[in-house]
């Protein structure tokens, strides 16, 4: 792939997911292959139907996300982004904003193939809980110098 194209395609990329929203879910087809894996914490999803469909909620069931890319490494047909999702979610911490950190590494030939995010998920989800929040920030504590 022309590394104009490779660029393009990343920009796209991340632009999309600092725009998405649950009514341009469409554009997902001009960034993945019909027969993409995506990979986190919580799921592996395979299809871009599903993919679409995961996406489509995640933005409709938050109140707000936004991400700020703080790094990029590219390789020949992959790419590893790192970022800073602030997102909100009346369903943890009383609705407040919380920032998570994460990498994104990606795999390419004229689209995505394949993704995986990486990211803590007890800073995202268990960590806001409550009692099950509590719990954990004090073991947290007790185990941190």
């Amino acid at each position: 792939m022309p590394d104009k194209q490779k660029n393009t395609l990343l920009q796209d990329f991340k632009a999309f997911y600092q725009e998405a929203n649950s009514s341009n879910i469409e554009r997902m087809d001009r960034l993945y292959t019909q027969d993409v894996e995506f990979r986190d914490p919580l799921h592996t999803i395979l299809g871009i139907l599903a993919l679409k469909s995961y996406v489509k909620n995640l933005y409709a069931s938050s109140d707000g996300i936004q991400f700020e890319y703080t790094d990029e490494q590219r390789g020949e047909n992959s790419a590893t982004i790192t970022w800073h999702m602030k997102f909100s979610n009346s369903a943890l911490a009383g609705g407040k904003m919380i920032t998570l950190r994460g990498i994104t590494q990606i795999r390419f030939t004229d689209r995505i193939y394949y993704q995986e995010d990486f990211y803590d998920l007890g800073a995202m989800l268990y960590q806001h809980i409550p009692v099950l929040g509590a719990i954990i920030r004090f073991v947290n504590n007790r185990v941190r110098p």
